[in-house]
């Protein structure tokens, strides 16, 4: 999959969003994406929520707004925040830390690290090894 052409088919207004979850790894070669998760602005969001996306409800259990909702539309992911435990970023921090690579804006490794973390799955906790490893040969 190309991360890149994919959120380029969005058209996303720079500074509304930012790719979150995998694809700051995959993007770097780091871990096979099967989706793309972005957290994206209000306004975005209810763009594509009257669009037509399906609209899921959130199903992490220490996620802070338990009754919020998230957007899918194929691989693609659309969140007002991926926020978990005690790491919650607003969209402006994640924003303003975040990596452009080719135009498009992935949140920042180590922003990628704390949301893994305070998933605290063991999926993520072997993603966080990943990225400290890269992060240490770089």
């Amino acid at each position: 999959m190309d991360i890149i052409a994919e959120i380029k088919k969005l058209d996303l207004p720079a500074g509304k969003y930012v790719v979150v979850g995998s694809g700051p790894m995959a993007v770097r070669g780091l871990k096979d994406a099967h989706d793309i998760d972005l957290v994206i602005a209000p306004e975005v969001f209810e763009h594509y929520r009257a669009a037509g996306w399906q609209v899921l409800p959130w199903t992490y259990a220490n996620h802070p707004g338990q009754d919020q909702v998230f957007l899918r539309q194929g691989i693609l992911e659309l969140y007002l925040d991926v926020n978990c435990g005690d790491f919650c970023p607003t969209l402006e921090e994640l924003v303003r830390r975040a990596d452009m690579i080719s135009g498009v804006a992935f949140a920042s490794l180590p922003d990628t690290i704390s949301f893994k973390r305070a998933y605290g799955r063991e999926k993520h906790l072997r993603d966080v090894a990943v990225i400290e490893e890269y992060l240490k040969l770089k």
